[in-house]
């Protein structure tokens, strides 16, 4: 069981989760994430993810240095939403020597949808594919009965149909801050530097560039 990760109540946070076409970005502290404030696409995200995490700061009435960490959903999804998302989380991390802690987007989505019982939490992933995982959720923990994977979109749901289901359009940074110091939430990155989020598949160009090279 993954232990919790200790947590100042008044600690303030700044979380992002770009791995779907519906980016959002929240901050707060985990018992009080504030709401989620959204970006219309992730197309947008080099223009807006700075202007709106100024405003969210702003609002608090807070600047950069007053926060104690960064969130981020580490996928799996977009490939230009998470690459915008995650260098910017990490060039804020590196100037302010901020601590950053990750977590699937598919959590953020399932504990948006409930923060009680079980949700399987399932993303687009083209190709005739999703991402999908399913989560347990009670109070103090956060245990991942599926983690995130790859899957055919015609894979049976679990049998058990004591569920909730969570889409794309439930993604949450707001939830994913929220997560944090709960036993599985998020977890800082030893090396957020090197480190680098899960994709979950190859992106398109790439797999364009190696059918055309006879590679695929």
């Amino acid at each position: 069981m993954t232990s919790a990760f200790s947590v100042e109540p008044s600690a303030l946070f700044l979380a992002l989760d770009t791995a779907t076409d519906r980016p959002t970005l929240a901050l707060g502290t985990a018992g009080d994430p504030g709401p989620d404030a959204v970006i219309g696409h992730r197309h947008d995200l080099s223009g807006a993810i700075d202007v709106v995490s100024r405003q969210l700061l702003a609002v608090r009435g807070a600047v950069a240095k007053d926060l104690a960490g960064i969130v981020i959903a580490d996928g799996p999804g977009s490939f230009t939403g998470l690459r915008i998302g995650i260098a910017f989380a990490k060039g804020l991390a590196r100037a302010l020597d901020l601590p950053m802690l990750s977590a699937p987007s598919l959590l953020g989505a399932a504990r948006a949808v409930s923060e009680r019982g079980v949700v399987v939490a399932e993303y687009g992933a083209l190709r005739g594919d999703v991402y999908r995982a399913a989560f347990r959720f009670e109070p103090g923990r956060i245990t991942a009965i599926s983690p995130p994977a790859l899957v055919p979109a015609v894979t049976p749901l679990p049998a058990d149909g004591d569920f909730r289901r969570a889409t794309e359009r439930d993604a949450s940074a707001a939830a994913l801050l929220g997560a944090v110091g709960l036993s599985g939430g998020p977890e800082p990155l030893p090396d957020p530097a090197s480190w680098e989020p899960s994709y979950g598949r190859r992106a398109e160009a790439e797999v364009r560039l190696l059918a055309r090279d006879g590679r695929a």
